[in-house]
């Protein structure tokens, strides 16, 4: 009976403190409102331009009390012909919409019957892409024209757990960062040199990377930036053209129907989703009727197992509906020695990692692709991760313990290793160009890494791969 108490005082100090942040967002919300009641208004112009080898990235500036009071960044970005911009995710929901394109070619394009990727889709003038939070995005220009693409930066939404100052992330290149002048600027610019930055894979150390993909110290190098040209910049020249699996885009336009039919059942899939807190008989759960007890620490059915890494369970309102009234989630996770689970970012929540048992090496990495943290987590200490910070752990005692709890009810996770990682569903072609290595440099980044999430120690990973 005495194992309850936390549990009960737990919820209710959690239910409390949503109260009492709630109201204090509300009395926050009512000041942001009378400031930004401007008796005149202006129209802006770009501030900063970013110049690269293809092309240019403009900005304006966020810190400003129009874009502040709209919880708004914009950026313009013009790819000359053959120009390839960088995969990036930012920390906030984005919009593309593109008002300069021409036509699409005529010729089929070749592709390598063994890349496998996603779906890589063509845009045209007048397009509205939407892509949501910590999403990977990258494109191409195949045309004569210069494409000049709009993105705005929603960073008042819910989806951004960070502060109002927009991230790019970059996976590859050590080009400037976009809005990092801006970031500096309200530090007082105490260091101005950063405003450079570097990608996301540059932060962790070379033998982190080499086990999470299974690649040598070459490979590594080339993820990391060395030795680039720093011209280069966010937007590269592709020498040739880009050659990847696209469908024509008369093909995308005929098939609307089935888009609108795939939208409207991943809708019912979430009105499912909301309705998952709700009895069998459709009256909603109360306190005193909910499941308030869920176990992931002794589970026979773990969402990740590999017998030589490790195990990692997760708890989300899907399978425990109180999570829902929380908009909370945790994650127990063990690892053995010298085990691995790979550099990932969680889209949508921050992370609370709590060592329950033995010690790990931990490290960090942020949008500019600084090692924020680099040390050992050991049992009884808790480290914070923010939203979209990339985090890789090694476990450094038979047995590591953690438990993680995320500030969403639903956290979503992309890899940044492995079989389904982001790097796997990028197109070979895009790797080789983007940090400028050979077809079968590239084809080992995206296939020498079998496993999911976890990986096991160095030399039971080779035997494995081999």
């Amino acid at each position: 009976m005495a194992k309850l108490l936390p549990l009960s005082l737990s919820l209710c100090f959690m239910l409390l403190s949503g109260c009492f942040a709630f109201r204090e967002q509300a009395q926050q919300q009512h000041q942001n409102d009378f400031e930004c009641q401007l008796q005149r208004l202006n129209a802006h112009k770009p501030d900063h331009r970013i110049e690269s080898e293809g092309g240019f990235i403009e900005t304006w500036n966020p810190n400003t009390k129009p874009f502040q009071c709209a919880g708004a960044a914009l950026s313009r970005c013009t790819l000359q012909r053959n120009a390839l911009r960088r995969p990036f995710y930012t920390n906030a929901p984005n919009k593309f919409t593109f008002n300069k394109t021409f036509e699409e070619p005529q010729q089929s394009q070749s592709h390598k019957a063994q890349d496998r990727h996603q779906k890589v889709y063509r845009f045209r003038e007048g397009d509205l892409i939407a892509v949501p939070t910590g999403v990977a995005f990258w494109m191409y220009n195949d045309e004569d024209t210069p494409v000049v693409a709009v993105s705005f930066i929603h960073t008042d939404s819910f989806q951004n757990q960070l502060d109002q100052m927009p991230r790019r992330f970059y996976l590859a290149g050590n080009q400037e960062q976009e809005f990092a002048q801006y970031q500096q600027s309200q530090k007082g610019k105490q260091q101005q040199e950063e405003n450079e930055g570097s990608n996301i894979f540059s932060g962790f150390t070379p033998e982190f990377l080499e086990q999470a993909l299974g690649v040598d110290r070459k490979i590594v190098r080339n993820l990391q930036g060395e030795n680039e040209d720093e011209e280069k910049g966010a937007i590269v020249k592709v020498e040739g053209g880009l050659s990847v699996t696209a469908p024509p885009m008369r093909k995308q336009q005929q098939r609307p129907q089935e888009e609108e039919e795939e939208e409207d059942d991943e809708e019912k899939s979430r009105s499912k989703g909301k309705d998952s807190h709700k009895s069998k008989n459709g009256i909603e759960e109360t306190i005193c009727t909910m499941r308030l007890r869920h176990n992931i620490g002794q589970t026979s059915s773990p969402d990740f197992f590999n017998p030589q890494a490790g195990s990692i369970t997760t708890a989300t309102s899907l399978d425990f509906p109180a999570l829902f009234l929380l908009k909370l989630s945790a994650q127990f996770g063990s690892l053995r020695k010298n085990a691995m689970f790979v550099p990932h970012y969680n889209l949508n929540a921050n992370s609370i990692v709590y060592a329950l048992q033995g010690r790990a090496l931990i490290q960090v990495v942020n949008c500019t692709g600084d090692r924020v943290f680099d040390g050992e987590l050991q049992e009884g200490e808790v480290l914070i991760v923010p939203q979209n910070f990339a985090v890789a752990a090694k476990s450094q005692s038979n047995n590591f313990k953690y438990v993680a709890f995320k500030t969403n009810d639903r956290p979503m996770t992309s890899t940044l290793a492995g079989r389904n990682s982001l790097l796997n569903a990028i197109p070979e072609e895009v790797i080789q160009h983007t940090f400028n290595l050979r077809s079968e440099q590239a084809r080992q980044i995206k296939n020498n890494n079998p496993f999911n999430f976890l990986v096991p120690p160095l030399q039971s990973h080779r035997k494995d791969v081999a």
